[in-house]
């Protein structure tokens, strides 16, 4: 009898730990449904939940983004939940709000890694049907530019007297949220640190309002994003999602949310935000990388306790894709993690709670990580999951990767010793650009065989090398050109070992122009009329694009097409959108490779726009002289040429080191720009390459290289052509010329064309094309045909446009 009521007992305890063992989940409806009943449970679990952070794995999941949008329906319909709090800029959202809700603001003042995908639609469309509060709480800007002149301006209302130099702390500001980039140049951190934290308690003491508030939130996250930017200078190297680099930014994201709550003590919150930032204890973790890490949800949790519930998602996918470097991570699924444990009840969609014994225990778990597994108790990381067995990317066009082709050719670009070489039925030519005057080399001039389709750049010493067909040398011409000299047309047969250049511009003193201008005072007059003399509203134009891309001496593509723009000024932080009108393919190789025009048309085209020279501060900071040009169609105008030595992205926008220099050209009477050139020249070495590009996606294709050349050049031209006073960007010209020696000694030749002339511009009845997020269509270049009738036409009516 006693052996029997032990083993009955037995029996018992092992169906009771069998149960106590089991793990309760939720089985839920897909993202995509409009039904709400499987979530009758949060009910219970969000009991007394004043803010709910919704997390999401890594920003790039689009069924993870349709997800919460359906919960936070649900939170919004059965629970009260009234606000919605954003991962985003704190200011653009505020501005937003200032000028009334509407999806297409939203979506502007958002991170594009939502606004972009379609999936995240649903919660915009909901946001706008059903008027819901939403906030931002970020500490980084997005429209930076706007953000510096209303900082100032809101001093300046205040009588909040700055005691340094506005514009050396405005260039700084801009390289803190642009770049991530502290430069010291004119001002040292120690001193800027200080003038900022004047700032805040001259604000704190001001008159409680909201305007009062919410710069007051500005300008402390200005001051962590340049913490962030000066002390954290050396980056992780690691997958880890989480570490101590975020520290600056949680904390200010937790305390702008906070500090939300308090002034409005009343609302129910939604906060959407990365998983990594809704932690509420991470001391499981003993990973000494991530252990540092103190997240935005952990100084939340202090402070709410149980009044906050954070929810993260994750996922079973046997691999996750790295939306920076453009790469899959493989990442097997652990026998004994806690995505295994779920993804063997076989669910597409499961809730789990953290409020369960099961929970308790360490678990093996990657959602700290893009590769690899960490020992965790996830029940003190988050209070609840969701988890998806298989996580898809948005439905978003991804963007593709170049690859590099090789050249069979093997030339030696550095030799100076100057030959003709005959190399088969081919010769190779070599030679020296100089200067007429002063017998120095020229680098990077252009060599253009124009009609054989070969364009050189000579090196950095000037030195230059073209292998061509015997057939061509008796008879071709090569243009040699160069910013500053005059243009030389030659006969390859005349060709001498050294060329010279003459100078285009004679050099004039800087305090000799009329009425005692400086190029300074002129391109700072230029500049501060850009609204006066530039269009800044909204309008339409048609635009004729002529693209032609050359490898290794060979067209690759020759493309012509029509579209219809919208711009909203020169002054706004919108990229231009466009519409595909017109079609014509006349050479293209490469069938599978273009697919959008803003595969051609989204680089930084209008200098008033972009270019670093006509910013209202750093022009200053670039060396500027006077030209004078022989040519009598410059007689009304200022011509002045520039370059910088401050080799960093606030001036170049290059990332890399790269000479930048140009001219510009100003109408005396009114100070309009007339036409803009940008040069831009680099060579990079093998270290140089390794050292610019290894967190690039593009690596991968150049971490063979023994260097590489670049070079650019953009030129914009505008003209009074309406009558308005206003001058128009007429038209873009941009040519990227890249070279490429691998370790093999394979070489790689590379032009880009892109020569756009704009034309039928409208002032009235604009229509605002949409950005790419809502109707990528408008910028596929196959949703229009070929039209015979319309090119005939065209070619007609446009003959200057054609080349």
């Amino acid at each position: 009898m006693k052996n029997t009521i032990s083993l009955l007992f037995t029996l018992i305890s092992i169906i009771s730990n069998s149960q106590s063992q089991h793990l309760k989940t939720f089985k839920l409806l897909p993202p995509e449904s409009n039904q709400y009943t499987d979530l009758e449970f949060l009910n219970k679990e969000l009991q007394g939940k004043q803010l709910v952070m919704l997390g999401e794995y890594t920003h790039m999941y689009g069924n993870i983004f349709e997800m919460k949008a359906r919960i936070i329906e649900y939170l919004h319909k059965e629970l009260g939940y009234t606000t919605i709090a954003m991962e985003s800029s704190m200011y653009d959202l505020w501005l937003m709000n200032k000028k009334g809700f509407t999806s297409k603001g939203f979506n502007k003042a958002v991170w594009g890694v939502w606004s972009q995908t379609k999936e995240f639609q649903r919660l915009v469309n909901y946001i706008d049907s059903n008027n819901i509060k939403v906030i931002g709480f970020d500490s980084q800007v997005k429209n930076s530019s706007q953000f510096i002149d209303d900082f100032f301006d809101y001093c300046d209302d205040n009588n909040i007297d700055l005691k340094l130099d506005e514009d050396d702390m405005g260039i700084i500001i801009e390289g803190v949220l642009e770049s991530v980039i502290f430069e010291e140049d004119d001002i040292k951190y120690e001193v800027y640190e200080k003038e900022i934290k004047r700032i805040i308690q001259l604000i704190e003491k001001l008159e409680s309002n909201e305007t009062n508030y919410y710069w007051a939130q500005f300008t402390k996250g200005l001051l962590s994003c340049s913490k962030d930017a000066f002390y954290n200078t050396k980056e992780f190297q690691t997958t880890d999602l989480g570490n101590k680099n975020h520290n600056f930014r949680d904390a200010q994201m937790a305390d702008n949310l906070l500090s939300y709550m308090r002034r409005f003590p009343n609302e129910k919150i939604i906060c959407w935000a990365d998983n990594i930032h809704v932690i509420n204890n991470i001391s499981s973790v003993e990973k000494s990388v991530i252990k540092d890490f103190i997240s935005m949800g952990n100084h939340i949790k202090k402070v709410l306790k149980n009044k906050a519930y954070s929810l993260a998602t994750i996922h079973a996918n046997d691999s996750l894709y790295n939306s920076s470097l453009k790469i899959w991570h493989k990442t097997p699924i652990h026998e004994n993690s806690f995505e295994h444990e779920l993804n063997s009840l076989n669910t597409p969609y499961l809730f789990v709670s953290s409020n369960q014994e099961n929970m308790q225990p360490h678990k093996q778990s990657r959602i700290l990580n893009f590769t690899d597994f960490t020992d965790i108790k996830l029940n003190e990381l988050h209070d609840g999951y969701i988890f998806f067995q298989h996580a898809t990317l948005p439905k978003i066009e991804a963007k593709r990767i170049e690859e590099i082709e090789k050249s069979k050719n093997a030339i030696s670009l550095t030799s100076k010793n100057i030959a003709l070489i005959p190399k088969g039925s081919s010769l190779i030519l070599k030679g020296k650009i100089i200067d007429s005057e002063t017998n120095e080399p020229i680098p990077y001039t252009n060599l253009i065989m124009k009609e054989e389709q070969i364009y050189r750049v000579a090196d950095d010493n000037g030195v230059f090398q073209i292998t061509i067909p015997k057939k061509y040398y008796d008879n071709s011409f090569v243009h040699i050109s160069s910013m500053g000299y005059e243009t030389k047309i030659i006969k390859l047969k005349n060709l001498t070992n050294n060329i010279s250049l003459s100078p285009k511009f004679e050099e004039l003193d800087e305090v000799v122009i009329t009425g005692y201008l400086s190029p300074k005072t002129v391109l700072k007059k230029a500049i501060k009329l850009i609204d006066t003399n530039h269009p800044i509203s909204l309008h339409n134009y048609k635009r004729y694009g002529n693209i032609i891309h050359s490898k290794n001496d060979q067209t690759r593509l020759d493309l012509e097409l029509i579209t219809k723009d919208c711009d909203h000024g020169y002054d706004s932080p919108f990229v231009i959108t466009q519409r595909v009108e017109q079609i014509k393919w006349n050479k293209n190789l490469d069938e599978n490779k273009y697919k959008t025009s803003s595969e051609f048309f989204s680089y930084r085209q209008n200098a008033i726009r972009y270019a670093n020279i006509l910013h209202k501060r750093k022009y200053k900071k670039f060396k500027l002289k006077f030209e004078k040009s022989k040519d009598i169609a410059n007689e009304g105008l200022y011509i002045i040429a520039f370059e910088t030595e401050r080799n960093k992205w606030n001036y170049t926008n290059r990332p890399y080191p790269t000479r930048y220099s140009g001219k510009i050209y100003i109408n005396k009477e009114n100070f309009a720009f007339v036409k803009v050139i940008e040069n831009w020249e680099t060579k990079l070495t093998h270290e140089e390459i390794e050292k610019y590009f290894k967190k690039r996606s593009s690596y991968k294709n150049l971490k063979k290289l023994k260097f590489l050349i670049q070079k650019e050049e953009n030129i914009c031209f505008y003209a009074n052509n309406l009558g308005d006073g206003k001058y128009y960007a007429t038209k873009y010209f941009k040519r990227s010329y890249t070279e490429k020696l691998d370790d093999t000694n394979q070489t790689d030749f590379s032009i880009l064309e892109r020569n756009s002339q704009l034309y039928d511009y409208e002032l009235k009845n604009v229509e605002d094309i949409d950005y790419e997020y809502n109707k990528l269509n408008q910028v596929l270049l196959n949703r229009v045909d070929y039209d015979k009738i319309f090119w005939t036409t065209f070619y007609k009516n446009h003959p200057k446009f054609i080349n």
